[in-house]
């Protein structure tokens, strides 16, 4: 129940952002080309949103197989080595994980620590109106009088991202080590493509039979032509 409540949590959030990038970015080609203007937050929130879209997604794609991979001489291995191979390159995929943690995790620190701000988006006034200068400053490094979003925020994405893509190769480590898996779950855009030609094919093929040529309409007039023709006659 809870793996399906993460699950349709994380295919939200994901399709939010997506909804929001378009939605930003028609904003702004209407504004400029119409109005000949434009919004300089726009382009840096579409940024900031791409970057959790894809840093958010990076999980997502390794959970339902759709990372690219070249898997030809893999497949050509018995299954233990498979297994082995499997085994080794989920370990790796780890370690490059917590090393990016830590990475962004010193980043985001010198970010709290300095307390750099985005340039063109604000928090509303009135979210600080009522709180202490000093305690907003020292908890969130948020200047109550300009209350720009603290870059540590807006870029925390990074430790959420490889927090959620470590999570998912553990889940697949020990998914091999129960044997429930043989190894990463690859995209197969041959393979897609030609399910998708054969979804084509076949609607083209239901759509003929449904939809009645012009030769047959011609037949089936010139027949209803002559049969009126014969009773006229008569």
């Amino acid at each position: 129940m809870i793996k399906r409540i993460f699950s349709h949590l994380e295919e939200g959030i994901l399709n939010l952002l997506i909804t929001s990038m378009t939605f930003l970015v028609f904003i702004e080609v209407i504004a400029r080309f119409f109005f000949n203007t434009g919004f300089l937050w726009i382009q840096e929130l579409t940024l900031t949103l791409c970057a959790w879209f894809v840093l958010f997604g990076m999980s997502y794609g390794v959970k339902v197989g759709a990372h690219i991979g070249v898997d030809a001489f893999v497949v050509k291995l018995p299954k233990q080595a498979r297994k082995i191979v499997a085994l080794l390159a989920v370990t790796i995929c780890i370690a490059y994980c917590v090393m990016f943690l830590k990475g962004s995790w010193d980043y985001l620190n010198k970010m709290y620590e300095i307390g750099i701000p985005m340039e063109d988006i604000d928090f509303p006034h009135q979210l600080f109106s009522n709180m202490d200068p000093d305690l907003v400053w020292e908890t969130l490094r948020i200047d109550v009088e300009e209350p720009a979003v603290p870059l540590w925020i807006s870029q925390s994405i990074l430790i959420i991202g490889f927090g959620l893509l470590s999570f998912r190769f553990i889940e697949l480590l020990v998914a091999i080590l129960r044997n429930q898996k043989l190894g990463f779950t690859l995209a197969d855009e041959a393979e897609e493509s030609l399910h998708l030609a054969d979804a084509v094919k076949e609607a083209i093929q239901q759509e003929t039979s449904v939809t009645p040529t012009s030769h047959d309409t011609n037949k089936k007039m010139d027949v209803s032509s002559k049969s009126q023709n014969e009773k006229d006659d008569k």
